[in-house]
């Protein structure tokens, strides 16, 4: 098993803004931590699917009551709250 403390805030945002741009987003928008997920069209539907890769790819399982609007504000916080997540639980 995966040791979880290894990803770090920035690892997680990392490859979530790979995910992004690689299965959701179009070629021409630019994502980083800073990234407000609404200015950049997420929708509900794409929230899923992102929601599925970070459980796939972190091993975690997000809660719907965790996906409050300061969570999934943007890249920087919803990396935060699942790094917060793996460090309990490998805690």
């Amino acid at each position: 098993m995966t040791d979880k403390t290894e990803y770090s805030v920035e690892d997680i945002a990392t490859r979530l803004c790979s995910y992004l741009n690689e299965n959701i987003l179009a070629g021409d928008v630019d994502v980083n931590m800073e990234t407000e997920l609404v200015k950049i069209g997420i929708d509900s539907f794409s929230l899923m699917e992102m929601i599925l890769f970070i459980e796939r790819s972190f091993g975690l399982v997000l809660p719907a009551e965790s996906l409050t609007p300061e969570n999934i504000a943007s890249i920087g916080s919803i990396s935060t709250y699942c790094a917060t997540l793996l460090k309990q639980a490998d805690g």
